[in-house]
């Protein structure tokens, strides 16, 4: 008879999962529960702690807000700050929102989160705090942490004093991060500027690595390699495709924060305890122990998928649109995207002598959540003209596939089988390199600026031009609503010539700028525009034939904002070159019409025109 165990750390793990009460994504919970179950904590960086405690160490300390969005660790940061700062475990824990406790001379007083105090409450402690940030000695020091909405409706909130109206100025101007004067006596951290791309692979790292999995040794099921927990704790920690999962997580994070979208670190953990116990047929979509038996007697281990449990399909379709984290994964559209070759080995490799090979190593060498015989008789009974519901049943099968290898497909077969195509950034890889590339200083490959000058040029002229070694900039003549743009305003080189130049330069985020010089000058300065994946993904679809509108509409105006930048900066620049004088030759006025040659390539007609 096999012997299931029971393990407190996987009830733990629970509660950080996407279930109703979330009560494990609270820092005060967290503590209470880690000394009732008798579980060490999941221990992971403190972002900011070390340099908060510089300062509150230096010679002229000053106090620190701590902001962000909820779910960042702002409190968890207080706490390791607390008591590094001597405060005590135990009075941490109180019920008290504000703690002070004597520091290198002064007080330090911590409040664990703004929003939770009243506003007579709130009002008074940051009045006391404007005050103290207007003298020089002061003998308190402050370290408030607050979500970005809450901390200035708390400041406008405040009684207007001079000290007061001043914090709040200096707040504002850090928040959009301008500039400040040195001898301001505060520091604001935003603890949502943090890369989640960096904090995955910690999350996963303390989770999978934890040391209550101890607790499992001796499960039968944990050791004959039937307990989905184990089989999904030991994909996530990578011991067979090293860190295949983890890497491509990395990347949609990354790409996802690339488009202005961020992951806290409380939905990083919510994230890999549901890729850890996601099952549909369990309580809350979350398997424990105690559900092993049940799901051993009923043969449906399969469901446990890790790969179907980053996208929240583990939960009721209603659940997961409701959870902002799914919603952000789901909007890769892996499963529901398909790339052709990938299918083809997924629904003809068992029958087709050409695909066998690939067949067998994508998915008879995964028979846990490959090839299993639930899927292999669904592929049969498809195959063979099924009815409608075995056909249906089939499909939703197929997109398990998909995500599964998504999230397994060696890196020397991503190219050939065009893994991104399963995704809606089938360029999504590329962009990737790229970043890499240029933060690394390295040589782009040769092909990436032709493909999205080209795309800029579609759009700039409505015309399925095939220019790329300059940028066309047209205009239609008015300021009608036209979709070709046939009068060419200036052509600009992309190799360097002449002072102009377009290239594609790293930003300070990890992701990428095109940046067009037009001339020398004293100051050449140049016309930026950030290229989101988005973006990205936008000029080179458009650069391969598909039409402005039909991937994106507000990736087209924002294109067409850049247009005008441009439009604006050469004019300025033909003005000064003719110290001020119009473009018009005694009387006579000379239009440059775009014509396509048979290749595709821009070519320049001249008509004049007498005025």
């Amino acid at each position: 008879m096999t012997v299931f165990q029971t393990n407190r750390f996987v009830k733990f793990l629970r509660n950080y999962g996407p279930i109703p009460t979330n009560d494990n994504l609270f820092d005060e919970v967290i503590q209470r529960t880690l000394l009732r179950e008798r579980i060490e904590p999941i221990t992971l960086p403190v972002q900011f702690r070390d340099e908060i405690l510089a300062n509150l160490k230096s010679g002229r300390p000053v106090s620190e807000i701590l902001t962000g969005t909820a779910g960042d660790g702002k409190t968890y940061c207080c706490r390791s700050v607390w008591l590094a700062c001597g405060g005590s475990e135990a009075e941490w824990n109180g019920k008290s929102k504000v703690k002070s406790v004597s520091f290198d001379g002064r007080e330090l007083i911590v409040i664990k989160d703004l929003s939770e105090l009243d506003a007579d409450v709130s009002a008074q402690l940051l009045t006391q705090m404007a005050e103290s940030l207007a003298t020089p000695d002061a003998g308190a020091l402050f370290l408030v942490a607050a979500n970005h909405g809450q901390l200035l409706e708390k400041l406008k909130a405040t009684p207007k004093t001079a000290a007061t109206i001043a914090m709040t100025k200096m707040v504002e101007a850090m928040l959009v991060g301008d500039e400040v004067a040195p001898e301001i006596r505060l520091n604001l951290r935003d603890m949502s500027q943090a890369p989640a791309a960096d904090m995955i692979g910690r999350v996963i790292e303390s989770i999978t690595n934890h040391p209550d999995w101890t607790q499992c040794e001796g499960c039968q099921a944990a050791g004959s390699g039937k307990c989905p927990i184990q089989e999904n704790r030991d994909r996530v920690r990578g011991l067979a495709d090293g860190d295949l999962l983890h890497r491509r997580l990395r990347a949609l994070i990354t790409l996802s924060e690339q488009n202005g979208v961020h992951f806290p670190v409380r939905q990083l953990l919510m994230l890999v305890a549901n890729l850890i116990l996601g099952h549909p047929g369990c309580r809350d979509g979350l398997m424990t122990c105690t559900d092993i038996p049940d799901l051993a007697i009923k043969g449906t281990f399969d469901q446990a998928s890790v790969f179907r449990n980053v996208f929240g399909e583990n939960l009721p379709a209603r659940r997961t649109e409701k959870i902002d984290l799914f919603r952000k994964l789901n909007a890769f559209g892996i499963g529901s995207e398909a790339s052709h070759r990938v299918d083809n080995i997924l629904v003809y490799g068992a029958d087709d002598p050409a695909l066998n090979d690939a067949y067998g190593e994508m998915v008879l060498n995964d028979p846990v959540y490959g090839g299993t015989a639930t899927y292999r008789r669904a592929q049969q009974d498809y195959l063979e003209g099924a009815d409608t519901d075995a056909r249906d049943e089939f499909l939703k099968l197929l997109r398990v596939q998909r995500q599964r290898v998504f999230f397994t497909l060696p890196e020397d077969r991503a190219e050939a089988l065009s893994l991104w195509d399963l995704t809606i950034f089938r360029s999504g890889g590329l962009y990737l390199q790229v970043a890499d590339l240029l933060a690394a200083k390295k040589v782009l490959p040769r092909s990436v600026l032709p493909v999205l000058v080209r795309g800029l040029n579609r759009i700039f002229t409505g015309m399925l031009i095939q220019t790329h070694d300059d940028l066309v900039l047209a205009t239609s003549g008015s300021y009608s609503q036209s979709k070709t743009s046939p009068l060419l305003d200036e052509m600009i080189s992309v190799p360097r010539k002449a002072g102009q130049k377009v290239d594609l330069v790293a930003d300070d985020v990890g992701g990428m700028v095109l940046e067009v010089r037009l001339s020398k000058g004293d100051d050449p300065g140049a016309i930026r525009l950030p290229l989101t994946p988005t973006r990205f993904e936008f000029l080179v679809r458009v650069s391969d034939g598909a039409l402005p509108s039909s991937f994106s509409l507000e990736c087209h105006e924002d294109l067409l904002a850049f247009k005008a930048k441009l439009l604006s900066a050469t004019h300025r620049e033909r003005f000064l070159a003719a110290d001020g004088e119009d473009e018009t030759v005694d009387g006579e006025l000379v239009l440059q019409f775009i014509e396509l040659d048979g290749d595709g390539q821009a070519a320049v007609r001249r008509v004049t025109v007498r005025l």
